[in-house]
C-alpha cells in the first residue's frame, strides 16, 4: 500500500489537519449522494472513518477510507469493529493521490479548496460515469455542482455526478461566446419568432436560449459533450423554456439540420470548411448562416461585420438549388 514510513509516521505531511465531520453532516452527505446497499463509498482523507462506517451501518453500502495518518486508520478500524461493519469496510493507510479509486460509486471529500483542485484531474480520469461526488464546504475547481444544499448547522454541501464521456473528442474546445456578440449574431441573421435557430456545437446553450428569450424563436442546440448538454438543459428549464429550446447530444457532422431557418457557428476555420458541403446540401434555400470569427471554406459571405469582441461575423444565405 502507498505510504507510511517506519514507526507509524505518515510518509509525507498530510494535506490538511484532521477535523471530524459531525455525524449529522456526514449523514446529510450520504443522503445527498443517495447512497444505498449497491454503492461503494470512498472517503478521501477519511480521518476517523465515520463517513465510511456510517455508510455501511445505516445505508448498507460498502466503503473504503483512504487516510495518510496511521493512528486515524487504526481508530477507523476499531470503530468499524465496534459497529459490526468490519466485513463491509476497508481502511487503506495511504496517499489519496496515489490510491486507485476507480471502483467507487460515491466519493466523499472534506478537504481544502486547493486539495480539491489538485484532485480534479484524478477524479475525472479514474471515476466511472455516474459516480457521485459530494464535498463538505468546498467546491472542486471550475466544476459546476449538480446540486448544492445547506445543512441545519449552516454547512454547504456540493454534489456532482461524473458525466458520460463524449462519443468522440469534441472538434473544438468550448469557449463561451460573449453575450453581446451572441445578440449581434442573431441580429445579423434577422431572427424573428418564426425562426428555428440551430447552433452547431452549442456549448452552454446560450445562443438558442437567447434567441428564444429575446426574439421568441425556437432553438435547437447540437453538442457532443454530455456535461454541456446537461448544463444547457438545466439553464433552459430554469428560464421556463422547456419545449421551446431543445438540446441534443450528438455529432454536428451527422445531425439532421434540415429544419433550421437559421444556423449559428462558433467553431474553427477547419471545422467550418468540413461543414460547407453539409450546410449547402441539407439546408433549405433562404436559410441564414452566421459564423463568429471564421469563414466557411471557399463560400463567399453575403455580409461581414465586426463583432464587439473584435472578431468578424459572417452571414450567408443558402442559395436556390439549380
Amino acid at each position: 500500500m502507498a505510504g507510511t514510513s517506519d514507526g507509524g509516521v505518515p510518509a509525507r505531511i498530510p494535506d490538511i489537519g484532521f477535523e471530524p465531520t459531525s455525524y449529522a453532516v456526514a449523514d446529510a452527505m450520504l443522503k445527498l449522494a443517495r447512497v444505498g446497499p449497491a454503492d461503494i463509498v470512498y472517503d478521501l482523507g477519511s480521518g476517523d472513518g465515520r463517513i465510511v462506517n456510517l455508510a455501511a451501518r445505516v445505508y448498507g453500502a460498502r466503503g473504503v477510507g483512504i487516510e495518510l495518518q496511521p493512528y486515524l486508520v487504526e481508530m477507523s478500524r476499531r470503530a468499524a469493529s465496534e459497529s459490526g461493519v468490519s466485513r463491509r469496510v476497508t481502511f487503506i493507510q495511504g496517499d489519496m493521490f496515489k490510491t486507485d479509486i476507480s471502483h467507487a460509486t460515491v466519493v466523499t471529500l472534506y478537504l481544502w479548496p486547493t486539495v480539491n483542485r489538485a484532485l480534479q484531474a484524478k477524479l475525472k480520469r479514474e471515476l466511472r460515469p455516474g459516480t457521485r461526488v459530494v464535498s463538505h464546504s468546498f467546491d472542486i475547481g471550475d466544476w459546476i455542482p449538480q446540486e448544492t444544499v445547506r445543512t441545519a448547522d449552516g454547512t454547504t454541501l456540493f454534489l456532482w455526478t461524473i458525466p458520460r464521456r463524449p462519443a468522440r473528442a469534441p472538434d473544438v474546445a468550448f469557449v463561451a461566446t460573449p453575450q453581446p456578440v451572441v445578440y449581434q449574431m442573431l441580429e445579423l441573421a434577422a431572427v424573428t419568432a418564426n425562426d428555428v435557430v440551430y447552433d452547431l456545437g452549442s456549448g452552454d446553450g446560450r445562443i438558442p436560449i437567447l434567441a428564444a428569450q429575446r426574439y421568441g424563436a425556437r432553438g435547437v442546440g447540437i453538442e457532443i459533450d454530455p456535461p454541456l448538454v446537461e448544463i444547457s438543459r438545466q439553464v433552459a428549464h430554469d428560464n421556463d423554456l422547456d419545449g421551446r429550446v431543445v438540446f441534443r447530444e450528438g455529432d454536428l457532422f451527422t445531425a439532421d439540420i434540415s429544419k433550421a431557418s437559421v444556423v449559428t457557428l462558433c467553431l474553427s476555420s477547419t471545422v467550418n470548411a468540413r461543414l460547407e458541403r453539409k450546410l449547402k446540401r441539407e439546408l433549405r434555400p433562404g436559410t441564414r448562416i452566421v459564423s463568429h470569427q471564421f469563414p466557411i471554406g471557399t463560400w463567399a459571405p453575403d455580409k461581414m461585420v465586426h463583432g464587439h469582441d473584435g472578431a468578424d461575423l459572417f452571414l450567408w444565405r443558402v442559395p436556390p438549388r439549380r
